[in-house]
């Protein structure tokens, strides 16, 4: 797992690769895959995840752990990961205006209007 910043807790980019052999260094911005975040345990179930194939049932014959508690540890790897769930992009705006009304960056009567366009509502009040 990469580390979290000491200061805002956001993951740190990689800046450097070195070669522990030949003393070499290479430092730019790489990009790293989201596996890279996650902890031994979100590893381990990722590999049964692909093992059976995405079937959850299948983990749950194996490991004896419910559905839904699997279901629920995908669900937290997924946002752990950053990654929305194929389906889900439609609610992705909408949540987008509700954590901006949470965060107080609109206020209750934008996140109405903005609601209202996205649904066409706003055609002759």
């Amino acid at each position: 797992m990469l580390p979290l910043c000491p200061v805002c807790g956001k993951p740190m980019k990689v800046t450097e690769l070195k070669c522990t052999r030949d003393n070499v260094k290479v430092s730019g911005l790489f990009t790293v895959s989201p596996l890279a975040f996650l902890e031994d345990e979100d590893m381990k179930f990722i590999i049964l995840f692909l093992r059976s194939r995405g079937n959850l049932k299948e983990m749950e014959r194996v490991t004896g752990i419910g559905y839904f508690t699997l279901r629920g540890r995908l669900e937290r790897l997924l946002d752990k990961m950053g990654l929305k769930p194929i389906g889900d992009e439609e609610f992705a705006e909408e949540d987008d205006v509700f954590s901006k009304l949470k965060k107080g960056i609109i206020t209750v009567e934008d996140a109405i209007n903005i609601i209202k366009k996205k649904s066409g509502g706003e055609q002759n009040e």
